[in-house]
């Protein structure tokens, strides 16, 4: 049985285009909350690993070489979405059906995500896998696609509508609470007294994006309820950077200049976080701490230099990938689901634990 994978890179003024992706991790002396989160979803991604494998050979025994699987990312060419590509690949490989991934060139291209949509409608697709670039304009298109019949599986973003047929992703607001969790501890650990004002600065790659204004969320959910009350989160200046790699890094030097109480950053999303990793490297800001999202090559050069105080939350994107296909393939053949939405958890990678076991499964699954 021979199986097709496409990939197609749309530009910002063209109508076809691919995905890239990016990266999680761990913490080893978070506190007791966090690990309990931790231990949760690793048991989790266990059993689902397990069920995994059960179903994807049920799956694999039918033929499935005429059923095509389109696969609509955000940005294609970063680390977190070539992980959640590989997944993707992986279940087509090994359940026997064709699966196309497609992306934009610029997370901000909403209207090439749309176009891509329209795309894989009129190709007939049997199933659409889709991380929307923005939770409410993708919501109506969504919508009409869901409605035709075509099986729609939301990965990493939900819509603001529940017009689709599945969802896995990270309990975004949850996550968002680790990422303060962890912030506290590190500033604490650090010894910066309660008594001392601090300032918290965050940059976003989107306002439309209901993944990262959940993380911001369940972020300042945690630090009103427990940090001391000179500790700011500075949220009357968040920064949208639109996924500017380069407007990030401005951002960052920004802050840097503005806050001279600045004590933490937090990147709520991989291109933020890989803003804030440049500027406070090309900064040599080893003081401020810095807890960020997803695993990209440049947090893990700040990780493993041993300088700089940082964390970031690793989601299981490859699982999204891999299961988004099997999920959606399962549907085209007139299969349900158990649950509509799956929490695929996180987990926290710092100096302690980036070369664990758990941790390079994630990062880098199948190496």
């Amino acid at each position: 049985m021979r199986k097709r994978f496409v990939t197609l890179l749309l530009t910002a003024a063209m109508a076809a285009s691919m995905l890239a992706g990016c990266g999680s991790s761990a913490s080893e002396s978070t506190t007791a909350a966090a690990a309990d989160t931790e231990a949760a979803s690793s048991e989790k991604a266990a059993d689902t690993d397990a069920e995994d494998t059960e179903a994807a050979s049920d799956t694999a025994s039918a033929d499935n070489s005429d059923k095509t699987i389109y696969v609509i990312v955000k940005v294609l060419g970063n680390q977190y979405w070539s992980v959640l590509q590989a997944g993707a690949e992986k279940a087509g490989e090994d359940l026997g059906c064709n699966v196309v991934v497609v992306g934009t060139a610029l997370e901000s291209d909403i209207e090439g995500q749309l176009t891509l949509l329209q795309n894989a409608v009129s190709a007939q697709a049997d199933g659409i896998v889709i991380a929307p670039l923005d939770s409410v304009s993708l919501d109506a298109p969504i919508t009409e696609a869901y409605n035709s019949g075509t099986p729609v599986v939301l990965v990493d973003t939900v819509i603001k509508s529940d017009n689709y047929s599945a969802a896995l992703l990270t309990d975004n607001v949850a996550a968002g609470k680790t990422a303060a969790e962890e912030m506290l501890r590190r500033l604490k650990e650090k010894g910066i007294s309660e008594d001392e004002e601090a300032q918290i600065a965050i940059q976003v790659g989107s306002t439309g994006s209901q993944t990262i204004n959940d993380r911001v969320k369940g972020f300042n959910e945690y630090w009103e309820a427990n940090a001391p009350e000179k500790w700011v989160v500075l949220n009357d200046d968040i920064k949208v950077n639109d996924g500017d790699i380069s407007k990030a890094v401005g951002f960052c030097q920004d802050f840097i200049t503005t806050y001279p109480n600045l004590k933490g950053v937090f990147g709520p999303n991989n291109g933020s976080t890989v803003g804030f990793v440049t500027g406070l490297t090309e900064t040599n800001r080893t003081d401020i701490t810095m807890v960020g999202f997803d695993f990209s090559a440049e947090i893990e050069t700040m990780i493993r230099s041993g300088n700089f105080d940082v964390a970031s939350v690793v989601q299981r994107q490859y699982y999204m990938g891999y299961d988004g296909v099997k999920t959606a393939l399962e549907l085209a053949g007139g299969g349900t689901v158990e649950e509509k939405t799956i929490d695929t958890g996180v987990i926290l990678v710092d100096s302690t634990n980036v070369d664990d076991e758990e941790i390079q499964s994630i990062i880098n699954p199948g190496v």
